[in-house]
């Protein structure tokens, strides 16, 4: 078995050159956290708020994002972080060429203007590729990896960057037990278990109420109204969720479903067009009934929280879920999927889980969470409350000192068999 993973562990300024250096052992480490977008999808929010949690704890953290528009990170980041945004080109139109580009961008920004960080860590294969390609140009990296999920690629050259990435990792850390469980048995890696965590003061502190207007005069007040996050992809399974809303309208002729975000770099236009057409079938009613968002801005977020009725996330496959925590700090019921990763955090006593194969048992899930049950929502804060990024912070500083002991240990014994040779 490749260990690419270091025992899990209990909870608890940028220079001109991207040389590697070491940190005194105890003190402070350079970090650079690096990201694929700079749009608001789950892994780079995870890379925001891991970098804000590692600079409170006093290490000098940089977040490196590929700006693909121009338009900069999705939100400011915290006094202690330091922002480097790497050009990028429009993407190609073949995938081979896609991730070939973006390896290339990210080493050929690193060569140029690259922090000395002690470690490199990336939360996705393109940015993983980039730090790979800049290391194989001669830079001594120390590369990790995050596995957020496994994805089941149909595009060969994408398959291939995820094992790369995933593989050629010098540490790679799963955001729960599931990425694990899929990352050990696509690849034989071993991973250390971060989790993720969820800023609760900024989803239960109510929003502007200027805010909260804005957008019930754009989006009225009909009630209930079902949120769905992630756009429209097969592993959000976003159909289903649509067969369960035309149903719950069936009771709630006034129900509304959302659809907030969708920013990724695959290709879903097979789940656009199903989804486009079972919406053309619908009565005209339900289909006016149906709001695309897209990516907002990301102080608009926790207002469209708090103004929906429930969270309907049965995922086929996620990584974690990190918009089910969210939901639960802005106290807005869940429904989720009743299988892992969601397992591992949620129960009856705080959200409503469902087979997510049954378009029924969605729309049954559905009722059951609009019914009022303080007890649950109550359960739901204090589940949110559990996972704080400072833990999942330390959680990461550990796996980051064992990784940088093990290289030290490394050095020594090659000098030690070759005397004079590293000097």
């Amino acid at each position: 078995m490749i260990v690419a993973g270091l025992p899990t562990p209990p909870s608890s300024p940028a220079s001109s050159s991207a040389i590697a250096r070491p940190a005194g052992r105890g003190g402070p480490l350079s970090i650079g956290l690096f990201t694929y977008s700079t749009l608001p999808r789950g892994s780079v929010v995870h890379t925001a708020y891991l970098a804000e949690a590692l600079a409170e704890a006093g290490h000098d953290v940089t977040v490196y994002a590929l700006d693909k528009d121009g338009r900069g990170f999705f939100r400011p980041l915290r006094a202690g972080v330091h922002l480097r945004l790497v050009p990028a080109a429009p993407a190609p139109a073949l995938t081979a060429a896609l991730v070939r580009q973006r390896a290339s961008e990210l080493a050929v920004f690193l060569a140029r203007h690259g922090g000395d960080h002690d470690l490199c860590h990336a939360q996705d294969c393109l940015s993983a590729s980039g730090l790979l390609a800049a290391r194989a140009s001669g830079l001594p990296l120390t590369v990790a990896r995050t596995v957020h999920h496994v994805e089941a690629f149909v595009d060969g050259e994408l398959a291939a960057c995820q094992e790369r990435s995933i593989r050629e990792a010098d540490l790679c850390f799963a955001v729960s037990q599931a990425a694990h469980d899929d990352t050990r048995a696509a690849f034989d890696v071993d991973s250390t278990i971060v989790g993720n965590g969820v800023d609760v003061p900024r989803f239960a502190v109510r929003a502007p109420a200027a805010r909260l207007r804005g957008w019930r005069a754009r989006l009225g007040r009909a009630a209930p109204i079902v949120l769905a996050v992630g756009g429209v992809e097969a592993r959000k399974n976003t159909l289903r969720i649509l067969a369960a809303f035309a149903r719950l309208r069936e009771s709630w002729p006034d129900a509304r479903l959302w659809i907030l975000g969708g920013a990724s770099v695959l290709d879903h236009g097979a789940t656009r067009a199903a989804f486009d057409a079972a919406c053309r079938v619908l009565p005209p009613a339900t289909r006016a009934a149906i709001v695309e968002l897209g990516v907002v801005d990301d102080a608009d977020v926790p207002a469209l929280f708090q103004l929906a009725d429930v969270l309907a996330l049965p995922s086929l496959h996620e990584g974690f879920g990190l918009a089910a925590l969210e939901a639960l700090a802005a106290g807005l019921p869940v429904l989720a999927s009743n299988r892992a990763p969601f397992t591992e955090y949620l129960d009856a006593s705080c959200a409503v889980l469902v087979d997510p194969l049954s378009e029924s048992a969605m729309a049954a899930g559905l009722h059951a969470a609009l019914a009022p049950s303080p007890e649950r929502r109550q359960a739901g804060r204090r589940r949110a409350e559990a996972h704080d990024w400072a833990a999942v912070a330390a959680r990461h500083l550990a796996g980051y000192r064992q990784l940088r002991d093990l290289k030290e240990r490394n050095t020594v014994d090659a000098r030690d068999a070759f005397p004079g040779s590293l000097a």
